[in-house]
């Protein structure tokens, strides 16, 4: 869990990058007629109560991963009819591995869990790689069924969470799965960033083991709830914790530092939850701050 942590914290300063690219639409077109953009028309943003916060955010997030599992069943079919090593494969890996910038590769396994192919180019590398003992591809194997990863350390290097559908051949015989290896924290600032535009709410997203894969914050990002040092010498936080973890929808209370500051406040949070294939996220929208 620590080397998880660390991991996730280090790609955190990802959400910078992609917030910048929404930033540029505050800054209106140029003017008819004009020799220059015209001034940048700013706008106080809305400021979204808890459940409303929760709907557009659940939806946004929601939507984000539906379309990635939808690829990825694509491909699986794809695959189905091709021999998982040629270039046809290929060709079906590389159009997977572009549907989201959040995306690091796209693999056809085999049914044995050995990588087959992957694609794109930078993690080559990787071919022939046994991912069998992983709990995720170990449950597809079994059950032949779709699966979404927890957040774990990938052979690539990076931490990450995969979506998995088995592949058939057109006789129906099973010939492994094709794979979806993708960054939360790069697809979770994408998705509330458009669910948030023009408006603003305190929202953050957590697995059930406690991690924060979203955060406004970077410093947040890949923190443990549980186990980091920050968070350790708060029982209120703690246990709500332990609740958001166990019950998929809920609200609670605790002390906590102000956001971007030190003062210490009381904090009423709602959360619901997203998912696929029986693995689920937390999305915790904040609905009120009073001193503590």
């Amino acid at each position: 869990m620590q080397k998880k942590t660390m991991l996730l914290a280090s790609v955190g300063v990802l959400v910078l990058v992609v917030a910048l690219v929404f930033a540029l639409n505050l800054v209106s077109p140029p003017s008819p007629g004009g020799s220059g953009p015209a001034a940048p028309t700013l706008s106080t943003p809305r400021t979204l109560g808890s459940e409303e916060a929760l709907e557009v955010v659940h939806a946004s997030v929601q939507a984000a991963l539906d379309q990635m599992d939808r690829d990825t069943a694509r491909a699986a079919v794809q695959l189905g009819s091709l021999g998982m090593t040629d270039n046809e494969t290929r060709e079906v890996l590389k159009e997977l591995a572009l549907v989201s910038p959040a995306v690091i590769d796209a693999t056809a396994v085999s049914k044995d869990g050995i990588m087959l192919t992957v694609e794109p180019v930078e993690y080559h590398h990787v071919e022939g790689s046994d991912i069998r003992s992983q709990e995720h591809v170990a449950r597809l194997i079994s059950t032949q069924k779709p699966v979404m990863s927890r957040v774990f350390e990938t052979v690539e290097m990076v931490n990450a969470t995969d979506i998995e559908h088995p592949v058939f051949s057109p006789s129906g015989a099973f010939n492994g799965s094709a794979s979806l290896l993708f960054r939360p924290v790069v697809l979770l600032t994408i998705a509330v960033e458009e669910a948030l535009a023009g408006r603003t709410a305190e929202v953050f997203v957590v697995d059930t083991d406690g991690v924060v894969l979203y955060d406004r914050d970077p410093a947040e990002i890949g923190t443990n709830t549980f186990s980091s040092p920050q968070f350790r010498d708060y029982p209120e936080l703690q246990q709500v914790a332990k609740r958001m973890m166990s019950e998929p929808n809920g609200s609670g209370e605790y002390t906590f530092r102000a956001q971007g500051g030190t003062a210490m406040v009381k904090k009423t949070v709602s959360w619901t939850s997203v998912g696929l294939h029986g693995t689920e996220w937390r999305v915790v929208a904040v609905e009120g701050v009073n001193p503590a």
